[in-house]
């Protein structure tokens, strides 16, 4: 479906079916490289595979275009939740960035053209867009027959990567240096540690983090977010797909012989993502979660990346190594 030109040169199109969407896939991701911040989860490397692994219900993807050239993309799938017809974001769920990529001068119309195109169709009852930016321009909606309400959502913290390491260590908490020295003076005790960086998603690697991330969950009685969200598959893909583009960082501790803690990131404009940890419960008394977190932060440093991104939670411990907050929105629209 195309409207006619809702501002000189702008038209929005709405996409409903995947062969048509995969075949913007290498326009989209121009556009998205041109966005002020980006994150693994806001390209459509991790939307489309998010689509194939986890979609349900029908697609409708807002598509924009000035003078025929891409300049928006809302990802959207239509699906019932909860007894209502729901539009959401594609990645929903698993992702902690959404934020649609919108060209900045296009901003006051594509609103204007979102708003029409939503108050025109009469197949949704609710918008539930979550995970976007403090100021997303998707709460600027123009529509006489909607209503838009804006909320806070889990924001996310990342630490500023800047200086010498030494001198961002000397500044940490007291007690969290001690306690890093103390796990890891105990572990030398009965063998090396021993920090690997690996930029392909090695089989031993990627196992050690499945079964590392289930087995400590258990131990608390719950399933864990791989396993409630069945994650495996779109993992190895995920990792698959980022080292091909030479965007993933897979930081383990091996420790006698076995691997012990692994944490999953990805590289995105001198910026690492942290998306998923795990550590081996049987050594939580030698603390390697903390180890392998020292160790790939010093990395960051020493490489010249400019953030460590723990993604969304705002869990004490990140302030203990210099986190900063990311406000974050969600935008609900319904009819009035």
């Amino acid at each position: 479906m195309t409207s006619p030109a809702l501002s000189p040169n702008l038209t929005l199109e709405i996409i409903g079916d995947f062969p048509t969407l995969l075949k913007l896939e290498h326009e989209w991701r121009q556009l998205a490289e041109t966005s002020e911040f980006l994150a693994p989860s806001q390209s459509p490397q991790w939307l489309l595979p998010w689509w194939n692994h986890f979609g349900s219900g029908e697609l409708r993807v807002f598509v924009l275009r000035l003078n025929g050239n891409l300049a928006g993309v809302v990802p959207c799938f239509l699906h019932l939740w909860e007894g209502r017809r729901q539009l959401t974001l594609i990645g929903s769920g698993v992702s902690d960035y959404l934020e649609p990529p919108i060209a900045t001068d296009i901003v006051p119309h594509a609103m204007k053209a979102l708003g029409q195109a939503l108050e025109i169709r009469d197949d949704w009852d609710v918008c539930n867009w979550q995970d976007l930016n403090s100021e997303t321009p998707l709460t600027r909606i123009l529509g006489d027959g909607l209503c838009i309400t804006v909320q806070g959502d889990i924001e996310c913290t990342a630490i500023p990567v800047t200086g010498d390491f030494q001198q961002y260590w000397t500044e940490r908490p007291r007690g969290l240096r001690r306690n890093v020295k103390r796990y890891l003076g105990k572990a030398k005790s009965i063998a090396q540690p021993e920090f690997l960086v690996s930029l392909k998603p090695e089989p031993e690697i990627m196992n050690a983090l499945i079964g590392l991330h289930g087995a400590r969950w258990r131990r608390s009685g719950s399933p864990g977010m791989i396993a409630e969200n069945r994650l495996v598959p779109f993992l190895r893909e995920m990792a698959s797909v980022f080292a091909d583009a030479g965007a993933l960082r897979l930081f383990s501790l091996r420790f006698e012989n076995r691997i012990v803690s692994v944490i999953l990131s990805f590289v995105f404009r001198d910026t690492l993502f942290s998306y998923l940890s795990a550590f081996d419960p049987e050594y939580e008394s030698l603390g390697f979660g903390r180890t392998l977190l020292y160790d790939s932060v010093r990395y960051a440093f020493e490489e010249g990346y400019r953030s460590w991104d723990f993604l969304r939670g705002n869990e004490a411990y990140k302030f203990d190594w210099g986190a900063k907050r990311i406000p974050k929105r969600r935008v609900l629209i319904v009819r009035k």
